[in-house]
């Protein structure tokens, strides 16, 4: 199928913060209750903590289709057919994916054929729009066109290879331009001035946005290592 509405990285985005908010008033609340209830013990706090992340996130996404940020967002998550939803085992391992790579598994929204993150590739999952009645053309994304009739491209682990290769280098390039730039009272004694927190900010953007550049470049086969090949 492949006339699935897919919805713009930043609507995805949006649906991520008002989780952000909603979770962690549902963990307090568990938490005030568990203190209502007499919970004292270590474990007994802890589930209270994993429960409502849990609600919120697998099984809001197995049996309703996404969680509250999606829902408002009006976009839901599917299989791969673009209708039905996910499984639960299918839903955790995809929170859980999304939980440790958290930001960057949503660059390869930007470059995958059907719009998916690295937690949608590994769940067969989908993120589609509930309804397109009245919504502006720019905000309905088609399936990505794939180009191995021009290029014959680099097996994906060689790519994902290539790309952590990449960033693992730049981490170092960033972490060293810290030490080297910094002030020594910053890096010893951890008393940072104004000038050290402005260059922590501006080599931390570099970082990310030099991120965001490899993942896209490298997974589109752009990248010294994994460049695709004219047919």
């Amino acid at each position: 199928m492949t006339n699935i509405p897919y919805p713009r990285l930043i609507k995805r985005v949006r649906a991520v913060l008002i989780d952000s908010v909603f979770v962690p008033v549902a963990m307090f609340s568990t938490l005030i209750i568990g203190d209502a209830l007499g919970v004292t013990q270590t474990f007994g706090k802890a589930m209270l903590l994993v429960i409502p992340v849990f609600i919120f996130e697998p099984v809001l996404v197995a049996f309703t289709g996404g969680t509250v940020g999606h829902h408002l967002m009006k976009i839901r998550i599917t299989r791969l057919d673009g209708k039905s939803n996910i499984n639960i085992l299918a839903a955790t391992v995809r929170f859980l994916v999304k939980l440790f790579l958290g930001w960057l598994s949503f660059i390869f929204v930007l470059t995958t054929k059907k719009h998916q993150a690295v937690h949608d590739l590994l769940a067969g999952s989908l993120v589609v729009h509930k309804n397109i009645s009245g919504l502006p053309s720019y905000d309905v994304l088609a399936e990505r066109k794939s180009d191995t009739e021009n290029y014959v491209y680099p097996p994906a682990w060689r790519r994902i290879v290539v790309v952590i290769t990449y960033c693992i280098f730049l981490l170092i390039v960033t972490s060293v331009l810290t030490g080297v730039l910094s002030s020594a009272e910053c890096m010893g004694l951890d008393i940072c001035s104004t000038s050290d927190k402005f260059l922590e900010i501006i080599l931390s953007v570099i970082w990310l946005v030099g991120t965001g550049w490899v993942v896209v470049r490298g997974w589109s086969g752009r990248l010294y290592g994994c460049r695709r090949r004219p047919v």
